[in-house]
């Protein structure tokens, strides 16, 4: 296989941050394979006058995009991305091109990826661009930007779903169900993380005091 693939990072952070150490471990396992892969991290392009996204994007056969969600949908900075490229949509060569998403979030439950990956899916269907799929992490918070092997038997299943992911693209053939069916699951139980959340709490409150932890200086009071 001589595709060239590009791991988009869409994460909004300056630091490492989940988005990104899931980019990277998928880096390395197509590092491994020997493929033609390279990196972009979006937070650096909004502004640029380069044209490194365009370029990268246009050089590119498959594009992986790793990035978290708020509040169930993709950051504001992949919404910009996706609209300065469909704008510039006719200055990449007629060729055929695929895309692939992986999201992060911070809640357990599954159901705030999928509303994330359709607008993906869409912005896909508007490029004339491949569909491969989209898988969620959920919760991604304790990769804590950690390499996903740092990680134990938490991540173990994101892992062997890279894997997987990496040996069909190498064989160039669709990424096989059972990667979507296995990444349905959360990686912690639900309950279990709302459990530790409220630890979580009662430690902060004690900490801050209840007054500054409940305060809302930003409400505008009733008038």
């Amino acid at each position: 296989m001589n595709e060239n693939i590009l791991v988009m990072v869409g994460s909004p952070q300056k630091k490492r941050g989940n988005s990104e150490a899931i980019a990277d471990s998928l880096i390395n396992k197509l590092n491994e394979k020997k493929l033609n892969v390279s990196k972009l991290c979006l937070q650096k392009e909004i502004g640029s006058k380069d044209n490194a996204l365009i370029k990268s994007v246009d050089k590119a056969d498959i594009i992986i995009l790793s990035l978290p969600i708020y509040e169930n949908s993709v950051p504001g900075l992949v919404v910009e991305i996706f609209e300065q490229l469909y704008r510039d949509k006719d200055e990449l060569s007629k060729k055929s091109r695929s895309v692939f998403v992986i999201t992060n979030s911070g809640f357990s439950e599954v159901e705030g990826n999928k509303s994330a990956i359709q607008t993906c899916k869409l912005f896909a269907r508007d490029m004339d661009f491949k569909w491969m799929g989209g898988i969620g992490v959920a919760p991604g918070t304790l990769i804590d930007g950690k390499k996903l092997e740092e990680t134990g038997k938490t991540y173990k299943r994101l892992n062997e779903s890279l894997d997987t992911i990496v040996n069909a693209i190498e064989k160039d053939i669709d990424i096989p169900k059972s990667v979507f069916k296995i990444m349905e699951k959360p990686f912690i139980s639900p309950f279990i993380y709302r459990i530790a959340g409220r630890i979580l709490q009662r430690s902060t409150i004690k900490k801050l005091g209840k007054g500054k932890f409940f305060s809302t200086p930003l409400q505008m009071e009733n008038r």
